[in-house]
């Protein structure tokens, strides 16, 4: 009989100890913070896609929200204090409703998952499997640029895309911080800013601003999402007038329209860009990945910030960028800007001939060409910024580049430009309304901050592919390059004077999200 009960009573023994070994520690919110998921259970949560059921009214409609709810405990549990969800049912939504906030989260996910972060009920900043490859079919859908985007909004639109890529590869947790003020938007995935106080577009009406106060929504769809270290902090009225303060002071704006960001500390491939960051060199009539060698060398600290990309001889490498989502080429209305600093002695480092450190080109050289270049009879050397058309706007009688009288030529020439060895020269060049039929084409070329001089008077119309629109380097260059940004518009004086003093280069404007 003692041995009987001493049998029952070990299952018991064992049964008890179970939820206590795996039960998690309560959540711990940062100072100022309050957990609104308890690591527990699903308190405080309920099953909502508001897709599903959204034309419907009425008996209907209620119906359906009491059918999700339902659903809900089916595809989300709670295990280890985490919030798991397997990829399918209605959306994990709060049951109460928030306003101006700053949210954490942090999230781990599988391949082919596809998820997002819905605020005040509306869709939503995105999750992506990052792996997936870009389809120039699908244009608008970018997941190789990685997460934090708001993807909901209009192609194209500031904070669609992530201004960076951040994502932490599968297996590990991911964090995000994100700050909603009014209808403006700040993402910080894994402490790294990827939307800048963009607008979040009111996705159920484009014409009405956001609400002033929704639920949170974490999206499932596609494959299994873990979610754990839920937390949120209100955001006082003062507290968010200062910030929006902040957010509009005058280098906003550039951080905004930056499209590319080439600091040449770590590769050949942009830091950053709105459309294709991988930096390719033409074999034939094909782009291939490029790579650093001997000619195309980086040179670690030895740079205007950082390290620097190094043209140590006149070589066929020619790194180059694709206009996409980069320099926004098109056959309507064309402003771009491109900025860039050099430290070499033309008259000593370059070899014979023409040298073009940068290149903008299409299809046909006859259908328009674009470039800086350093002259090749002159001595000392001049420095040119040329936008020539389409050919029989510019040379109607075909004669060579070099016989034309200069005044002649659609370009800017700076006869004794301020470059050397010792120092850095920042260079930016600015194009406005090209092929606008309605408004006056121009180009600006400046130096270290300063203006040299305009292209303007001249019909700049241009008959290029845009497929086949490349930002080229290094073209019989010979010298040293850093910090190469392009922007979506044409920067004013102001502007480029910010860009010549900006203490850390472009990297600033990456970074310059108000704490």
């Amino acid at each position: 009989m003692k041995m009987l009960r001493n049998q029952i009573l070990l299952p018991v023994a064992v049964l008890f100890l179970i939820p206590v070994a795996l039960r998690a520690e309560p959540p711990k919110p940062p100072e100022g913070f309050r957990a609104i998921f308890n690591g527990t259970n699903l308190d405080g949560w309920h099953g909502l896609n508001p897709h599903n059921g959204a034309q419907l009214t009425g008996d209907k409609k209620e119906e359906n929200r009491k059918l999700q709810r339902a659903e809900f405990p089916k595809n989300w549990t709670v295990q280890n204090g985490e919030l798991i969800n397997d990829g399918h049912g209605p959306y994990a939504t709060t049951d109460e409703e928030f306003g101006d906030i700053e949210f954490l989260i942090e999230y781990k996910t599988v391949a082919d998952a596809d998820s997002g972060i819905y605020l005040r009920g509306t869709p939503q900043v995105q999750i992506w499997d990052w792996h997936q490859v870009f389809d120039p079919k699908n244009p608008t859908r970018k997941p190789h640029l990685g997460s934090g985007g708001l993807f909901n909004n209009t192609p194209d639109s500031p904070g669609r895309d992530p201004r960076v890529f951040a994502d932490k590869p599968f297996g590990a947790w991911n964090q995000f911080r994100i700050r909603q003020i009014g209808a403006r938007t700040w993402v910080w995935l894994n402490e790294i800013p990827v939307v800048d106080g963009a607008v979040m577009e009111n996705f159920w009406d484009r014409k009405q601003p956001l609400p002033e106060k929704g639920p949170i929504m974490l999206q499932t769809h596609g494959g299994e999402i873990r979610w754990r270290n839920i937390f949120v902090r209100e955001i006082t009225a003062d507290e968010a007038q200062q910030i929006i303060a902040t957010a509009d002071q005058p280098t906003a704006g550039l951080s905004q329209s930056l499209t590319l960001h080439a600091s040449f500390d770590n590769g050949l491939d942009a830091d950053f860009a709105r459309g294709d960051r991988t930096c390719y060199v033409q074999d034939g009539k094909e782009l291939q990945h490029a790579k650093v060698n001997e000619e195309v060398a980086l040179v670690p600290g030895d740079g205007r910030y950082g390290g620097s990309l190094h043209f140590s001889r006149k070589s066929g490498d020619r790194p180059a960028y694709r206009n996409a989502g980069v320099l926004g080429y098109n056959q309507d209305s064309w402003s771009s800007t491109v900025s860039v600093w050099l430290r070499l002695d033309p008259d000593r480092d370059l070899e014979p001939g023409y040298c073009d450190p940068v290149q903008i080109v299409g299809d046909d050289t006859n259908k328009g060409f674009i470039f800086l270049e350093f002259s090749k009879d002159e001595t000392p050397r001049h420095f040119r910024y040329a936008i020539r058309p389409l050919v029989h706007i510019w040379n109607p009688h075909n004669i060579s580049w070099g016989d034309i009288p200069p005044e002649q030529r659609p370009m800017v020439q700076v006869e004794r430009p301020p470059f050397s060895r010792e120092a850095w020269t920042h260079v930016v060049f600015t194009l406005e309304n090209l092929n606008d039929k309605s408004k006056p084409p121009s180009g600006r070329l400046y130096l270290n901050g300063n203006l040299q001089g305009a292209i303007e008077n001249w019909d700049l119309t241009f008959g290029w592919d845009p497929a086949q629109v490349l930002l080229v380097l290094g073209a019989a260059y010979v010298g040293h390059m850093d910090d190469l940004a392009v922007f979506d518009r044409s920067l004013n004086p102001d502007e480029v004077q910010q860009l010549y003093n900006l203490q850390n280069g472009i990297r600033d404007l990456l970074l310059a999200v108000p704490e």
